[in-house]
């Protein structure tokens, strides 16, 4: 089983990262394997609304989106992470939803349908309402299914300031558990229809 945590800050090791790190080291405890993707170490450029990946079934932006859509193919569950700016997720994690989130839906939402997903977002005072929804819908755009407390709202500012949440990390680490748990039930479930069919 593989957990990935795709985190929108640009902020390396910012709070964003550690309390995705604290739900995915929950989340490894319970057995899966683990990894942090960040989404600023990658190239991944607007999309233009051209339409061609309805025709094509992959993206002509030539930058590193189909590496990340890959790693979200070999994943059993995803949490998705940002903090709020002005209200909303970060520019880095809108353009991996338009552009992963067009992708799956030109490709017939079929390739996440049924993996187990969850958000964590970040803010210093408000927006972690409006920034999880926006993962949420991308979320559930693109079919795949979400635990009861499947998002996370922490409250921090400067970096490291996010462990002094202790609800907002425990929270992070139910996630990880809660994951877990889905996938394992959602596996299990497969399994006995392969069979029994």
């Amino acid at each position: 089983m593989r957990i990935i945590g795709i985190s929108g800050s640009p902020r390396a090791g910012g709070n964003t990262d550690i309390i995705l790190q604290e739900a995915l080291v929950a989340a490894k405890k319970e057995g899966a394997e683990v990894s942090l993707i960040r989404l600023s170490d990658y190239k991944l450029e607007p999309c233009t609304a051209c339409g061609a990946c309805f025709g094509n079934k992959w993206c002509i932006i030539d930058d590193d989106c189909e590496k990340i859509y890959e790693e979200m193919l070999r994943a059993d569950g995803v949490i998705l992470g940002s903090p709020s700016y002005f209200q909303a997720v970060t520019a880095q994690m809108k353009i991996f939803i338009d552009r992963i989130g067009f992708l799956a839906l030109a490709r017939e939402r079929k390739d996440f349908a049924g993996k187990v997903g969850g958000v964590i977002a970040v803010a210093r005072r408000s927006g972690v309402a409006n920034t999880c929804s926006q993962m949420l819908t991308f979320m559930t755009a693109v079919r795949m299914t979400i635990p009861g407390g499947g998002r996370v709202f922490a409250i921090a500012r400067e970096k490291g300031e996010v462990t002094r949440d202790k609800e907002g990390m425990e929270s992070a680490r139910y996630l990880g558990k809660a994951i877990v748990k889905m996938v394992a039930m959602t596996n299990s479930g497969k399994r006995t229809l392969s069979t029994s069919t």
